[in-house]
């Protein structure tokens, strides 16, 4: 798979500390993938009790456009 990645999505995986094999591996074998509001695809997946999601646009040819990543506060972390 080649992933493209755009400058936003770059920028907070430096700011969230995602590394780029998290990112393929919650693309290529996620725990769930849902539709995000303005159609793109959210892939979710479990890093123990931390979940990291990658919000990517399929364009074709084993190609996604990552456009940005989540890695949403644990549950009882506050």
């Amino acid at each position: 798979m080649q992933i493209i990645y755009t400058h936003h999505a770059r920028q907070r995986m430096i700011q969230r500390q995602i590394e780029p094999e998290q990112v393929a591996e919650t693309l290529e074998t996620p725990d769930s993938v849902i539709l995000g509001d303005q159609h793109e695809q959210i892939a979710i997946k479990n890093y123990g009790n931390r979940e990291v999601r990658v919000v990517f646009e399929d364009v074709g040819d084993d190609t996604v456009v990552v456009h940005t990543v989540m890695k949403p506060r644990a549950q009882g972390s506050e």
